[in-house]
């Protein structure tokens, strides 16, 4: 991957603590028939995570936009190797058990572990606790072109979007377990106003962000808005 220094990412370099998780859990689900009574499992659920070592921060939200899932949670980890610790397994282990009924009756569990690209840059810096909005966009470039597409996200996506009035924070993920697509994006936003701008138009117009999209073999979407952080 092309390494690339930058003098100035806009909001991202406000001087906020460099990100330091190197792992991303990243769940989507649609719920249960119940729904308030799954909400309330994953609420539980999602608490407990932060009492296991290596488990940062955990957050939920809700889908923006009527297509996709309807709920996304994101765990930060310390590393992959989290999720393989003694404690998160024995959890898991004792929740086979107790959560078996209420897992049954959820459709869509999409569960991916996510290595961290980008580590200790600016634009990856924390500037709050739990963002209001994340877009997550995720692409699948061909082998020969997988060097041509992070230069793009790192030498013209990421500084136009940093551009764009709402956007504060990106970060890139490479999938290690999971059926999904190679690379992510986690788009933080403090408000949704800055799409449709001409900022925000001009991020996916140019000529090389065309070209990438020409190649790209798998792309997906997904809004969320903050439901809840722990």
């Amino acid at each position: 991957m092309p390494s690339v220094e930058r003098a100035s990412v806009g909001a991202a370099s406000s001087g906020n603590a460099v990100d330091v998780a190197t792992a991303l859990l990243y769940v989507q689900m649609n719920p249960a028939p119940d729904e308030e009574a799954f909400n309330a499992w994953y609420d539980k659920h999602a608490a407990t995570r932060l009492t296991m070592p290596g488990i940062q921060t955990a957050t939920r939200f809700e889908a923006v936009e009527p297509d996709g899932p309807r709920y996304l949670a994101t765990y930060d980890l310390e590393d992959a190797a989290t999720l393989q610790s003694p404690e998160y397994l024995a959890l898991r282990e004792r929740e086979a058990v107790s959560d078996a009924e209420m897992r049954s009756s959820i459709p869509l569990i999409d569960r991916r572990l996510y290595k961290a690209l980008d580590v200790g840059q600016p634009w990856t810096a924390e500037w709050t606790d739990h963002a209001p909005f994340v877009l997550s966009v995720a692409m699948e470039p061909p082998p020969e072109m997988i060097e041509d597409y992070h230069a793009w996200y790192l030498e013209e996506h990421i500084p136009m979007l940093l551009k764009v009035k709402g956007w504060r924070r990106i970060r890139r993920y490479e999938l290690v377990e999971g059926h999904a697509t190679r690379f992510m994006a986690l788009h933080e936003l403090d408000s949704l106003d800055g799409f449709g701008s001409p900022e925000h138009e001009a991020s996916i117009s140019t000529s090389w962000r065309l070209r990438v999209a020409a190649y790209i073999t798998k792309r997906e979407r997904c809004l969320f808005k903050l439901r809840r952080g722990f």
